[in-house]
């Protein structure tokens, strides 16, 4: 098989992002030097994706890249695809005797893209130079908006003012929060609107080092960190106590660059409470952040995480006041999980049911070897399944449903508690799968989720039947890809499909449109014929 030159990969991420979107009738809403692209998942609408020219940044899944990671990662298409529609269906340069010396070469320019894209996106203009915003005279409008508007105690915002990170722009009237060093020289500051119908505009100072945020250091051994400055003001008070010898941080979003900043500079903390929104993607940063400081070395039981009552801190103490607040939001993907949990729990339960007498029938005629080769089977129609890219999901759900309660029963066959019920163990199993899922983790598209099964399927090749550790870790990877494979399908795979078969169509109607124009290109001199014959009355 032939494949793309590096030279044909580079022509493909220089692709202007921004404008291949906009063609393609993508949303996008600009927003200073760069564009945000509006779209759809299971957990709503969202805005989180930057683009800017040829890059681009998720700031809600935390990852980035060039064009072609791009198609990859929100199309769901492979490598070869992505490189066909970014360069306009120009094959590839590259036969097959130079294939191997290319392979290598193939994701380099991938690799080095999400953390590129960190530090040139995810925190704008770092090579420019930083100028803190001119302070205005007064800070009449910040104190009416964060007293009135959120509720903040009077004594808590003068303590951030007479820090000297926190006062009022002189242009707009903005707020402008500023995010400091150890020695207290400002790094960075964003701008946020103090206007009630621009509650959404916000804006990072260009030059800002994003490392550093907006932050309160104390002296005891605790940190408490926070999305946005008003959720840490809010926070501190609503704890209404004497605050100012803890630690508190602004993360500006989801970033785990200013934690880890702080950490490195604050050698006194050890106990950390993340306090995100609670929300889809504040759960996902808080499983992040955690797994992220405990590789640092931290305690895991020394991270913990802090629920507000609502969505987040300051909805809470609107709460207080009387406020209609946002609730809480629980995480589609965690939902879906629980339910299959306990979809799975029920079936096993009913033990008349036709297909719990099949498959305790099959198992006493055949053992593990009845598990192995059912999933074998259920693998291929679920392959099948996908390959069509078929709407009705229903018989996907099906085989996989299945994959994942043949895996769980062999895991418990091989790991053979004796001493516990055979529903109990079953329901003990799949649970501990349910604790340690982590959507943060779980992003893969169907195609994607379809080949690792596939390369576990081979993997099952070199086990023995005898060898029941290893064929147990086995049936876990196996009842884990499932149960995932499960919950992509009931909260995302149909939004993947639609997005495939909208560009499909897109360009289904760009090569028919292209054939009409030529077509009457053709008939261009017999038309030209006609009209003038027209005029001259003949």
């Amino acid at each position: 098989m032939a494949l793309y030159t590096q030279e044909q990969i580079d022509k493909a991420n220089q692709t202007n992002l921004e404008e291949f979107l906009q063609q393609k009738g993508e949303r996008l809403k600009k927003t200073g030097s760069e564009s945000v692209l509006i779209y759809k998942d299971s957990t709503g609408e969202h805005d989180s994706i930057s683009v800017r020219r040829n890059r681009w940044y998720d700031h809600k899944n935390m990852r980035g890249g060039y064009p072609l990671k791009f198609m990859q990662e929100f199309y769901g298409m492979n490598f070869r695809t992505a490189m066909k529609e970014l360069l306009h269906g120009e094959e590839p340069g590259l036969g097959r005797k130079k294939n191997n010396e290319n392979e290598k070469s193939v994701r380099q320019p991938e690799k080095a893209a999400v953390q590129e894209n960190q530090e040139r996106i995810a925190c704008p203009s770092e090579k420019s130079e930083f100028i803190l915003p001119e302070k205005d005279s007064n800070m009449k409008r910040v104190f009416a908006y964060l007293l009135k508007t959120r509720f903040l105690d009077k004594d808590v915002v003068k303590s951030f003012v007479e820090q000297k990170i926190l006062y009022q722009e002189k242009e707009h009237g903005n707020i402008v929060f500023v995010g400091t060093d150890k020695d207290g020289v400002p790094k960075s500051a964003c701008k946020k609107s103090t206007a009630e119908q621009s509650k959404g505009f916000r804006m990072t100072v260009a030059g800002s080092d994003c490392r550093y945020g907006f932050c309160w250091r104390g002296e005891s051994s605790k940190l408490y960190v926070f999305e946005a400055a008003i959720d840490l003001m809010s926070f501190i008070t609503l704890r209404n106590d004497e605050w100012k010898a803890d630690s508190f941080l602004a993360l500006d979003g989801l970033s785990s660059k200013p934690l880890l900043q702080f950490l490195e500079d604050q050698k006194n903390i050890y106990e950390i409470f993340l306090c995100l929104d609670y929300d889809a993607a504040g759960m996902e940063a808080c499983d992040k952040l955690k797994d992220i400081l405990i590789e640092k070395g931290y305690e895991a039981e020394k991270i913990k995480r802090e629920y507000p009552l609502y969505k987040d801190w300051n909805e809470q103490l609107k709460a207080e006041h009387g406020v209609v607040p946002i609730l809480p939001q629980s995480h589609p993907k965690k939902t879906a999980y629980h339910i299959a949990v306990r979809k799975l729990g029920i079936m096993n339960a009913n033990t008349e049911s036709p297909y719990m007498k099949w498959r305790k029938q099959e198992y006493e005629k055949s053992g593990f070897s009845f598990y192995l080769e059912q999933i074998k089977r259920d693998f291929k129609q679920a392959e099948k399944s996908v390959k069509k890219g078929e709407a009705d999901t229903k018989p996907l759900l099906a085989s996989i449903l299945r994959m994942a309660d043949l895996s769980v029963c062999l895991m418990c066959e091989v790991k053979g508690e004796n001493s516990l019920p055979e529903l109990t163990m079953y329901q003990t199993t799949i649970q501990k799968l349910e604790k340690a899922y982590k959507p943060y983790l779980d992003k893969a598209k169907m195609d994607r989720r379809i080949q690792e099964m596939k390369e576990e399927m081979e993997r099952l090749k070199t086990i023995e039947v005898q060898e029941q550790p290893s064929l147990f870790v086995w049936a876990k990877n196996m009842a884990d890809m499932a149960m995932r494979a499960i919950i992509y399908v009931e909260t995302e795979y149909l939004q993947e499909l639609e997005r495939r078969n909208t560009f499909a169509t897109q360009k289904v109607e760009e090569h028919r449109a292209a054939s009409y124009s030529k077509n009457l290109e053709q008939e261009e001199p017999e038309g030209q014929q006609e009209q003038m014959e027209l005029m001259m009355g003949g």
